[in-house]
This record gives structure tokens, sequence and C-alpha cells, in this order.
């Protein structure tokens, strides 16, 4: 059994996407030792992270990103039990707003940060499955 989960979380003051490569980094050496995978989605400010992975480990790095100042605004949007990974070959799959295809934001009607009263869970979990998707097709 697995656990996933989803937030979204505002980029603090000054973080860019350098940073962000920086993060992604970091996860990929994290994330290989634990057995986390997932996607980063770095877009008009704001991080979209889906981790998956065995239930303590991916509990102990979400609250290790409770922690990190890099984040704030910090909202835990899905939390489900799973018996597959989506993101089984991707330690951290990033993405930015380079790598989104616009009519995916169109059709979604996308508004940054993905405000809760207009997306579910499992809303911004289908974005971002067809993120990655539409940009491995390219």
């Amino acid at each position: 059994m697995f656990q996933r989960i989803i937030y979204t979380s505002r980029a603090s003051e000054g973080v860019g996407l350098r940073d962000v490569y920086d993060i992604i980094r970091m996860s990929h050496n994290r994330n290989e030792k634990s057995g986390l995978t997932g996607c980063l989605l770095f877009l008009d400010g704001y991080f979209i992270q889906l981790l998956e992975g065995g239930p303590y480990a991916v509990e102990q790095r979400y609250a290790r990103i409770l922690t990190d100042n890099r984040h704030c605004q910090i909202e835990k949007r899905l939390d489900i039990n799973t018996n597959s990974l989506l993101f089984a070959d991707e330690w951290m799959a990033l993405r930015d707003r380079s790598m989104v295809d616009p009519e995916l934001l169109r059709n979604t009607v996308y508004s940054p940060g993905f405000p809760p009263e207009r997306f579910s869970g499992e809303q911004i979990l289908d974005f971002l499955v067809n993120c990655v998707a539409a940009s491995q097709r390219v």
C-alpha cells in the first residue's frame, strides 16, 4: 500500500526557477533513498506537488516541506492510499510554465494556485498527470 498526497503552496518572496532546480536536484537524491516518486509543477509563483510512496516516507517528507521557508500558504489538497504509483519511474518530475501546454491550461480553466473553492484534489491530480504525459509526447 502506498500513500499519495498533493499539496499546493505559494513560493516565498524571491524564490524562482533556479531555486526550483535546486529543490529537484536535492529531491532526486533523497527520494531515491526513501522510495518516493512524484512530480513538481512550478507555475505562476506556486508549487503544485504530488508525492507518493510508503506512508511513513511521504509523511516525513511532507513534514519537512511544512518547515521549508521556500514555501508559504501550504495546503494539502489530496491524501489517499493507493495500490500503485503514478510516477514510478520519476524520483521527481519537474514541469514549469514553459513545459505546460497552453491548451491544457485553457481547458482546465486554470487559475494560479488552483484555489480550493474551484479545484478539487482530484482535478489537480488529473492536471498533473496530463502535464507530465503531454510534455513526454513532445
